[in-house]
């Protein structure tokens, strides 16, 4: 497998402690790679993605949106840099490979 592209996102968790209500950001890589593309843990074969889009803000530092669109529903993750060489090298990917399309 090789990799193409690697976009950093961000898992957002509330806590609670003694006195206290806490925000604690997490990072985390989606990577492409030839044949699918990989989110901690998960794992979604190219042929089972139909598209990849984001929503951000133009010239904002907030949080935007990376959408994962799949056979199984469409996967929402946060992200604080736009996903071009991403989403770039996905679209590259769809025309070099005719039975992705």
């Amino acid at each position: 497998m090789d990799l193409l592209a690697i976009q950093s996102c961000v898992e957002i968790e509330q806590q609670i402690r003694w006195t206290e209500k806490v925000t604690v950001e997490k990072e985390f890589e989606m990577k492409l790679y030839d044949s699918c593309i990989t989110v901690k843990h998960e794992q979604f074969p190219l042929s089972s993605i139909f598209d990849i889009s984001y929503r951000k803000k133009p010239h904002s530092k907030d949080m935007g949106f990376l959408y994962l669109h799949t056979a199984n529903g469409v996967r929402t993750y946060y992200i604080k840099e736009e996903p071009s060489s991403l989403i770039d090298a996905y679209k590259q990917l769809k025309l070099n490979r005719p039975e992705l399309r």
